[in-house]
């Protein structure tokens, strides 16, 4: 059953739950759901329409259908049933849960695209069961929708059971005649279809996992290249595996990776890739290992890469396994790598996944791969580094033809291409699983990581930004995330992405070019018949963008344990490495010129200042990764890294004592605050995110202090947009130039249960010729719902905090500090 309320109902599970109904999702709905009129809610202006879908047993679906009946005829209802009552007053819909919920709009679209024109032809589709945490009720449903599709002529090809206690994924692959899924696409309502199966909650086309065609992405290097820099490829094969590709399959004897990467074939895919084929892996091993092999191409440090193959390498691009679903490829992988007495990466703290789902476009609801990398992320302490995706379609750009596209300044064509990518935004939102909460979700940035002349392009392909311009890439998936959460989180170097222009029905259609050695990132490649070098391309896009920002967080894990680093000499855990390289890499980030510019034209235009900065956070996220930030202190500045672990209602309370130096100076000041944890889920509920933290600057007694005890004004993103997702990253700044004042504060929080934060322990508050700031991160913890009635105890939620001042000396005179603790 479906119920649709006119705002969320806090009681509504306790009292499913005594009537014998479990609550199996809920969702918001679109801003254009319409409520009826007349509902007695005050405020309904203000209305968040909510689906709650239940499964009531026989017995209590008899009884809810007998009394909203007798609700909906205005009679009273028998003694006992008030809180019914209350909840029927808040209800829009009560209905059954239906064919257009388990097959919805995009997902007819996907599947009746893919269909063939022979009605005899196989076609694979995902049949998703109901997430409950009854093994017995799943086995029912299982066999049910078996019968149902060998009745069409179909069969099972693969299934997948997650079954945890805070995670369920129960899926059947099945392939069915391409005349009966036409039939079940024309008529979903037909009552002995495969839709009207009341144990599916979805039935979707394949998950279809790929890497990024090869021809939108790498073109032959050329001579000159091949021998450059291979003195600097060797690894030392004793370093841990920091880091995990899941992808294709590399060329682990590449000359530029010869002993930096392993691969472990726990799908036994390696065989499926003939050599010449393994480019998207090659080239995303290169990145991560080397960089840019244009710029330095010096080995990351500290470090080799581990790579699981979960794609299957062919001539056109990489993809998953015909015969799998693919989140259980995903998940065992994982679970080979993380888990057991003998995992293969025991030292792995990042996972890089430079691929993205085949038409897998975000339209609010959260993949069941972005749900199981969320879970993973919470699970094992693990970051994820997903790429934001490549739009493959044109961008269209309106009532211009090509000539005068082409003599158009190239101020003209960047104005015009962003507004096109604005306008087409629906249409090119991220690719799953860059929606997921927990990962961090990287954008492609149109700009080359080595210094690159100015170069002649091809006839018929044109830049469409100045040189000296950081945007956004013509082709890079836009955000925000699931619930309105900022993404892409950052944005890294993807190389310069110009492109190929065609005219179209009076508009004018563009189409990323083939990386260029004037544009592009010098990756290895796979050796070519027809090639002139042969073991060198040139690359470009998110899935580069994504794998140099992995490159990134190991050189930062490396500066934060290596000499002068805030943990020299440690072995840190998983989990407090993944979360300190994901607060750094965010921390680090800064929007470019070009998004300053982007918001200030919004709000001069007549934008909500809210409204223009998520136009500009939707392209840009918090910026461009530095990985000099991400290192080592800012100039004139200290960064301060720390770990703690939040309760519900709790906070872990930090001192950051102000300089010597700064005890009588007058300076510009600038205050940069960062968050990151890993948070619980509940993929059942509409509040999916179970954990949500802030920092606060407070004093006992005192309401928090928006000015940080510095009398700062907060800069963007805003206090609102920052607050949706695992990340929370304030940026505050003061114009006037005054001596610091400040005090401190903690909240909720008892002093004995306190653990290490920011280096120092909690004691009593001592007089100091300057004063501390004292500051809180504070958590907000939903309890995770059980099928029993017993709410168990929660585990702590783990984060890690970053704090950047500036106007703060160095600790030396020579170089930029390294992180304080």
């Amino acid at each position: 059953m479906v119920f649709v309320s006119a705002v969320p109902i806090a009681n509504l599970i306790r009292v499913a739950r005594d009537a014998g109904i479990e609550v199996l999702a809920e969702v918001d709905l679109e801003d254009d759901y319409a409520l009826p009129d007349g509902m007695p809610i005050d405020g309904i202006e203000f209305a968040n329409p909510t689906l709650y879908a239940t499964m009531p047993t026989e017995g209590s679906l008899q009884t809810l259908r007998r009394l909203w009946r007798t609700y909906r005829r205005g009679e009273d209802l028998p003694d006992g049933q008030t809180p019914w009552r209350n909840l029927f007053d808040l209800l829009a819909e009560l209905r059954p849960w239906g064919p257009q919920d388990r097959l919805t709009r995009e997902a007819r679209e996907i599947i009746r695209d893919r269909l063939p024109f022979d009605d005899e032809v196989a076609v694979s589709l995902e049949l998703e069961i109901w997430p409950t945490r009854s093994d017995e009720r799943r086995n029912q449903w299982r066999r049910e929708a078996q019968a149902r599709v060998e009745a069409f002529g179909g069969n099972i090809i693969a299934r997948s059971v997650i079954s945890e206690i805070d995670f369920v994924y129960d899926a059947l692959l099945v392939s069915m005649p391409a005349g009966a899924v036409r039939e079940m696409l024309d008529n979903p309502a037909a009552p002995e279809g495969l839709a009207t199966l009341d144990g599916l909650q979805f039935i979707l086309p394949q998950t279809i996992a790929q890497s990024i065609p090869v021809e939108d992405e790498a073109g032959d290097a050329g001579p000159g290249h091949e021998s450059r820099d291979r003195h600097d490829a060797q690894f030392d094969p004793e370093l841990p595996a920091r880091a995990l590709l899941l992808d294709g399959t590399p060329i682990a004897a590449h000359p530029d990776l010869n002993d930096g990467v392993y691969i472990e074939d726990v799908h036994d895919l390696v065989r499926l890739s003939q050599v010449r084929q393994r480019r998207h892996a090659t080239s995303m091993s290169s990145l991560i290992l080397r960089g840019d092999l244009d710029a330095d191409g010096v080995p990351v440090s500290d470090s080799r890469l581990l790579s699981v193959p979960v794609l299957v390498d062919n001539d056109n691009a990489a993809v998953s396994p015909e015969s799998r679903l693919f989140v259980d490829v995903i998940h065992t992988a994982l679970v080979a790598a993380l888990e057991g007495q003998n995992p293969i990466a025991p030292d792995a703290f990042v996972v890089n996944l430079s691929i993205g789902v085949m038409n897998g476009h975000f339209t609010g609801r959260l993949s069941a791969l972005a749900r199981l990398l969320d879970w993973w992320a919470y699970r094992a302490g693990v970051l994820f580094v997903v790429s934001a995706g490549n739009v493959g379609d044109a961008l269209t750009v309106s009532g211009i033809n090509a000539t005068a596209f082409e003599d158009a300044a190239i101020e003209t064509r960047q104005a015009l291409a962003d507004e096109a990518r604005r306008a087409q935004r629906h249409r090119r939102t991220l690719l799953s699983p860059a929606e997921a909460m927990n990962v961090l979700t990287v954008g492609a940035a149109s700009t080359s990581s080595a210094a690159k002349g100015v170069g002649t392009l091809p006839a018929g392909v044109l830049s469409v930004h100045d040189a000296a311009s950081v945007v956004p890439a013509v082709s890079s998936a836009a955000g925000p995330g699931a619930y309105r959460a900022i993404k892409p989180d950052v944005l890294a170097v993807g190389g310069r992405h110009d492109v190929r222009i065609s005219s179209s029905g009076g508009n004018l259609n563009l189409r990323v070019a083939n990386a260029l050695p004037a544009s592009g990132l010098l990756v290895a490649a796979p050796p070519q018949s027809s090639a002139v070098s042969g073991h060198r391309a040139w690359a470009c896009g998110t899935s580069c963008a994504a794998a140099l920002t992995t490159r990134s967080i190991l050189q930062a894990a490396a500066a934060l344990t290596g000499p002068d680093g805030a943990y020299e000499g440690q072995e840190l855990p998983r989990r407090d490495m993944a979360l300190l390289t994901r607060t750094l890499t965010v921390h680090g980030a800064r929007w470019p010129e070009s998004a300053a510019d982007l918001r200030s034209s919004q709000m001069a235009s007549g934008q909500h200042h809210e409204h223009a900065g998520a136009e500009v956070l939707s392209g840009y996220g918090y910026g461009l990764v530095n990985e000099d930030l991400m290192s080592e202190g800012p100039p004139k500045g200290a960064t301060l890294v720390g770990l703690g672990t939040v309760r519900k209602d709790g906070a872990r309370v930090f001192e950051m004592p102000l300089p010597q130096s700064l005890s009588n100076d007058r300076v510009h000041r600038s205050l940069l605050v960062t968050l990151a944890w890993f948070s619980p889920i509940d993929i059942a509920r509409a509040r999916y995110r179970l954990a949500r933290l802030e920092a606060v600057a407070a004093d006992e007694g005192d309401e928090p202090d928006k000015e940080w005890r510095l009398k700062m004004k907060g800069d963007v993103p805003t206090s609102n947009a920052i607050t949706k997702g695992t990340v929370w990253s304030r940026r505050l700044s003061h114009a006037r130039v005054l001596t610091p004042h400040i005090r401190r504060r903690c909240d909720h929080t008892n002093p004995s249960t306190m653990q290490r934060l920011f280096g120092w322990r909690t004691e009593p508050r001592r007089r100091h010729p300057l004063r501390h700031s004292r500051y809180a991160a504070t958590g907000h913890r939903y309890p995770l719902r059980h099928s029993n009635r017993d709410r168990e105890p929660l585990e702590d939620t783990a984060n890690s905090v970053t704090v950047e001042t500036f106007g703060v000396a160095r600790r030396n005179g020579s170089r930029p500090s390294r992180f304080l603790r």
